[in-house]
Formats: C-alpha cells, sequence, structure tokens
C-alpha cells in the first residue's frame, strides 16, 4: 500500500492548497513592501509615522515612567565582555568547537586557529 504524501488530500485538493499558499506569500510581501516604502517617504520627509493606538489612562493610573535598563542585543554579551571577547571571537570558538567535536580536516582547524591567532 503506497504512502500518502498529500496528507489524505487528492492531487487537485493539494495543488489549490499551493496555489492558495503561494498567493498568501505573495500578497504579505507586496504589504511589506508597501510599508517599506511608506516608512522610507516618511523617513525621508522628516516625519515620525502616527502611533496606531494612543492608551487612554485615567489621572489616577498615572505613575512616573519606570527607567528603562537597556537589554543587550545579544544575549551573552555580558559573559562575552567578562572573558574579554567580542561576537566573531566567539563564533569562531564555536565554529572550532564544533569542527573539532566532528573530526574535520586538520588543516580547516589550524586555519582557524590561525583566524583567531591574528
Amino acid at each position: 500500500m503506497p504512502a500518502n504524501r498529500n496528507g489524505g488530500y487528492s492531487a487537485a485538493e493539494f495543488s489549490s492548497m499551493q496555489r492558495d499558499a503561494v498567493n498568501r506569500v505573495l500578497e504579505m510581501q507586496r504589504r511589506a513592501q508597501m510599508r517599506l516604502e511608506q516608512s522610507n517617504r516618511m523617513a525621508s520627509a522628516g516625519q515620525m509615522p502616527a502611533p496606531t493606538s494612543v492608551p487612554q489612562h485615567s489621572p489616577q493610573h498615572i505613575s512616573q515612567p519606570q527607567p528603562q535598563i537597556p537589554q543587550p542585543a545579544f544575549p551573552f554579551q555580558g559573559i562575552l565582555e567578562k572573558l574579554g571577547m567580542d561576537g566573531e571571537t566567539a563564533l569562531l570558538l564555536i565554529l572550532l568547537l564544533i569542527l573539532l567535536n566532528e573530526g574535520a580536516d586538520r588543516s580547516l582547524i589550524l586555519a582557524l586557529v590561525y583566524v583567531l591567532v591574528g
């Protein structure tokens, strides 16, 4: 008995669903492009986009704004700073460890070590 690769759908139904999915993707890309062009026009004109909704607060609930603690862009930024490394060095070390674990070619490993040291 052959395995049904289309999840129980006929070939016509499966083809129709694929066309619908492609059309949805194209529509999302079109909308994203329109938004990008709109934001670029506003930025070049020196305008800021208007907020979509402004929360309404009663006077009793307004409090002092909480200071925002800046979050590092890279989750391990603090660890890397303590070790005295930047992101590229960490990435090269991780790649080196993976290659060592997988038994990669020694010349490739030596090349990575040369890049790390140099």
